[in-house]
């Protein structure tokens, strides 16, 4: 099909087209394939859509935004509203929202289904092998970057995670180990103390040399080559009890046959059948899930492992694809177009 529309994809800073190339180097563990299908459904409705910088040379009909920028007036603009208020507070102010003809989220507080369009975080779907845990010779692990949230919140969850591999290094050292980036310093978070910390700490660091997390074992290439290889991964969302807000985190750990602890979106439980994780909301500490997580036998855990794949082999499993999250984007922008 001829090209009769060119549009302009704003993705944070990255540029040349670089959020489209499965081949570029920034594509770990294909996190760039949601974004390659998007671009090729709109080609395949005559559409172009680049990146600015590409998309500068040509006069552009409409714009579509990874999360809250400003938006050029004269244009038609559509919002992909993936990151959380409370890790970027513009998303949560509803005085940007008005700027945008649609706004594809997570977010199950607003979707309608005509402004506020229902996606999923997407993913490439894998169905695990049920091996049980013969090769799985790690008890438990955590993968993600070493943060926090801009903001005070009740919900942050980035602060039960390091609650969590603190105990786990004081009380089950040999049975865990974390994995990211940023974990060779402390944990400083975002208030004035914290950054004023994050500044001396590399001076600080050589007067007293010591790992701040004696459990990190560095940065990984492919998470499936750690989660393969470990029974149990500590999947807690960044913020807890905001409905819908169901990341790769759990998808991770599924695709490795990787028994995932959860902690996030309230109504999980309305996607995800039950018995295909360890719900953290169940326990009342981390000593009580671990002694829980011990008792586990092979065959339970091959139970586990055995409704995942029947999960991930449903319909109930393909809202969460990146076939999914690119066929809602593109069809709905083309019928509004249309219209």
């Amino acid at each position: 099909m001829s090209i009769e529309i060119y549009a302009r994809f704003f993705a944070s800073k990255i540029q040349n087209n670089a959020i489209f190339d499965l081949n570029n180097d920034l594509n770990r563990d294909n996190c760039f394939l949601p974004y390659y299908l998007l671009r090729e459904k709109f080609k395949q409705q005559g559409i172009q859509i680049d990146t600015p910088d590409i998309s500068r040379a040509k006069l552009s009909d409409f714009e579509l935004q990874m999360d809250v920028q400003s938006v050029d007036a004269k244009l038609p603009c559509y919002l992909l509203m993936l990151e959380s208020p409370q890790v970027l507070p513009a998303n949560g102010k509803p005085e940007n929202w008005k700027h945008y003809r649609k706004i594809f989220t997570w977010r199950d507080d607003l979707v309608d289904g005509n402004h506020f369009i229902k996606i999923n975080f997407p993913n490439s779907i894998v169905i695990p092998l049920v091996d049980g845990w013969r090769n799985r010779d790690r008890f438990c692990c955590v993968i993600a970057g070493n943060k926090s949230l801009p903001l005070n919140d009740e919900r942050d969850l980035y602060k039960e995670r390091i609650k969590t591999i603190r105990w786990f290094e004081k009380n089950a050292a040999d049975d865990f180990d974390l994995y990211g980036i940023g974990w060779d310093v402390p944990a400083f978070g975002n208030s004035f103390v914290g950054k004023v910390l994050r500044r001396l700490y590399p001076v600080l660091k050589l007067v007293k040399k010591f790992r701040p997390f004696p459990s990190y074992r560095g940065r990984i290439e492919h998470k499936r080559d750690v989660l393969i290889k470990t029974r149990f991964s500590i999947c807690y969302e960044n913020v807890c009890d905001l409905p819908g807000y169901i990341t790769e985190k759990i998808f991770d750990s599924f695709f490795s046959g990787c028994v995932p602890i959860y902690w996030g979106a309230n109504n999980v439980k309305d996607y995800i059948p039950e018995d295909c994780f360890v719900d953290r909301r169940e326990f009342k500490d981390t000593e009580s899930l671990y002694h829980f997580l011990k008792t586990i036998s092979e065959h339970d855990y091959m139970g586990y492992q055995k409704r995942i794949a029947s999960f991930l082999s449903s319909d109930a499993a393909k809202p969460f694809s990146s076939e999914a999250f690119a066929e809602t984007i593109v069809s709905r922008i083309v019928k509004d177009l249309e219209d």
